[in-house]
């Protein structure tokens, strides 16, 4: 074979493994789909474990300057179009708006991509409620709008736990 042949090979044979691998990993699981009953939930994903103080203070994410970029890489999930993330002590709480197109409810495979993300993004969170009833989904909102207009988080923490202790919003 000459040269240009072995070239064309190979990128056909490189094109095929990209389409195999990204088919792969785009592929369901068993029970990713099941529904479960209440549309929102307290959830820590499985195999992790609290770490009070594992992390410095230093290292800490400024949830009040950076919540965007999570929030952006949150809506990158297929079937949310939006979310909020409001953070208090080791809680984060996260209001999230389905696509159009997704007609389900919260499952337990959402619920596992956001926490995993909210918890990269900062190990010190140990508790991830995450909320896609429209009611407490505006008071998320509304809660993350005042935050970045300035008002201290200790006079927004009582509205946070709240939304948490909502019977909506735990299991």
């Amino acid at each position: 074979m000459n040269q240009r042949k072995l070239k064309r090979m190979f990128f056909v044979l490189t094109l095929i493994l990209l389409v195999g691998v990204t088919v792969t990993g785009c592929m369901s699981r068993p029970g990713d789909d099941a529904v479960q009953s209440a549309p929102t939930a307290d959830y820590m994903p499985q195999g992790a474990t609290a770490q009070p103080g594992a992390t410095q203070a230093a290292n800490r994410f400024d949830w009040t300057r950076n919540a965007a970029q999570i929030e952006a890489r949150l809506a990158q999930i297929s079937e949310i179009s939006e979310a909020r993330v409001v953070v208090t002590g080791n809680t984060a709480l996260v209001g999230v708006k389905f696509n159009q197109a997704y007609q389900g409810e919260m499952t337990e495979r959402i619920r596992e991509m956001v926490a995993a993300e909210i918890m990269a993004a900062d190990p010190e969170i140990t508790t991830v409620a995450v909320t896609a009833d429209e009611d407490d989904v505006e008071d998320v909102y509304e809660i993350s709008d005042r935050t970045l207009a300035g008002r201290e988080m200790d006079t927004l923490k009582e509205d946070i736990n709240e939304i948490v202790r909502n019977a909506t919003t735990l299991r």
